[in-house]
C-alpha cells in the first residue's frame, strides 16, 4: 500500500522544478499519458512550475510525448547523456562512450542475442534469426537493420549500446567479460523487458552500456546553471535504478507504488503505482 512519510505541499514557495521519469512513471500500463496526468502538467505550469522529462529513452524515443504535452523544456534523455532543446542543432549537454572503449565492447556483444549500437539518432543492429529481434526493432524508433557479412555496425560516437539477453546470468557474464578499465569507465543499467507493456510476458533483459556520469542526476547541473534552480527546489519522481542518481540529490524524492525498494527507501512520498494514475492523483492532492 502507498505511504506517505511527509506531508509536502508542492507550492512555488517552495519548489521551482518537476521532473518526470517515463516508463513507469508518468507513463501509464499501456506506455501512455492520461488525460488526468496531462491535465496535472499543464496546472503545474500554469502554477509557475518547470516541468522536465528524465528518462532513459532515446531521444527519438521521448521526444514525440514532449512535444504532445506542449513543454518548452529541454529533454533529458539517454539517462542523462543527451540533454537538450528537441529539434536543436546541438544538444546542450553530450556525453558519448569513449571512442577507444567501443572495440572493449565485443564480449558484452557477443553474449547477447541481438544488440544496438545507437549513433546519434539511429539505432544500428545486425539482422539475426532470434524471434523477437524484429519485435524490438519495431518498438525502438530510427532503426537501421544492417547484414553482419556486409556491413559493420558504427564504432564512434555512441551515445548506448542496448544489449538483449535471455537470462541474467548471461547479462553479468557479459560485463564481468570486460575490462576492469572499461567497467571502470563505462555504467550499465538492467531492466526485464516485462516491465514494458509491449513485452510483458517476454524473459529477454536489456543492458543499456553508456559513459558513466551522473545519469539522470546531470538535469540539476542544467537546472542550476541555466535556470538557477538549486537541487533540493527540485521535485523529481521515479520507480527504477536509473532514477537513483536523480532522487538522491532532490529536495522532494517521490517514487512509484511499482518503484523497486531502493527508490522507496529514498523517498519523501511513496505514492500509488503508475497503473493507478499515481502522478496524477499525487499532483491534484499536494500542487498548490
Amino acid at each position: 500500500m502507498p505511504t506517505v512519510t511527509r506531508r509536502d505541499p508542492i507550492t512555488r514557495a517552495s519548489y521551482d522544478a518537476l521532473v518526470f521519469d517515463l516508463d513507469g512513471t508518468l507513463l501509464d500500463g499501456a506506455g501512455q499519458v492520461t488525460a488526468a496526468a496531462r491535465a496535472q502538467l499543464s496546472r503545474a505550469r500554469d502554477l509557475g512550475f518547470l516541468v522536465f522529462l528524465a528518462t532513459g529513452r532515446s531521444l527519438a524515443g521521448s521526444k514525440d510525448i514532449h512535444a504532445d504535452l506542449g513543454l518548452d523544456t529541454e529533454i533529458v534523455a539517454y539517462n542523462g547523456a543527451w540533454i537538450g532543446h528537441r529539434g536543436a542543432a546541438a544538444p546542450w549537454h553530450y556525453a558519448a562512450i569513449p571512442d577507444d572503449l567501443v572495440a572493449h565492447l565485443h564480449p558484452v556483444e557477443s553474449r547477447a542475442a541481438f544488440h544496438f549500437r545507437h549513433q546519434r539518432e539511429s539505432k544500428f543492429t545486425h539482422r539475426t534469426s532470434h524471434p523477437e529481434h524484429p519485435k524490438v526493432m519495431g518498438w525502438f524508433r530510427n532503426v537501421v537493420p544492417v547484414d553482419p557479412a556486409t556491413t559493420p555496425l558504427p564504432h564512434d560516437d555512441l551515445l548506448r549500446v542496448s544489449l538483449f539477453y535471455g537470462t541474467r546470468e548471461a547479462c553479468d557474464e557479459g560485463w564481468h567479460a570486460l575490462s576492469d578499465d572499461a567497467r571502470a569507465r563505462l555504467h550499465r543499467e538492467v531492466f526485464p523487458m516485462s516491465l514494458f507493456p509491449e513485452f510483458a510476458d517476454v524473459d529477454l533483459v536489456l543492458t543499456e552500456i553508456q559513459r558513466k556520469g551522473r545519469g539522470k542526476a546531470e538535469a540539476l547541473r542544467l537546472l542550476a546553471e541555466r535556470y538557477g534552480v538549486p537541487a533540493a527546489r527540485v521535485v523529481a519522481f521515479g520507480d527504477q535504478h536509473n532514477d537513483l542518481p536523480l532522487l538522491r540529490e532532490v529536495g522532494l524524492p517521490i517514487a512509484m507504488g511499482n518503484a523497486i525498494a531502493q527508490a522507496k527507501e529514498i523517498a519523501h512520498h511513496v505514492i500509488e503505482p503508475h497503473t493507478d494514475d499515481g502522478v496524477a492523483r499525487f499532483l491534484a492532492d499536494h500542487l498548490q
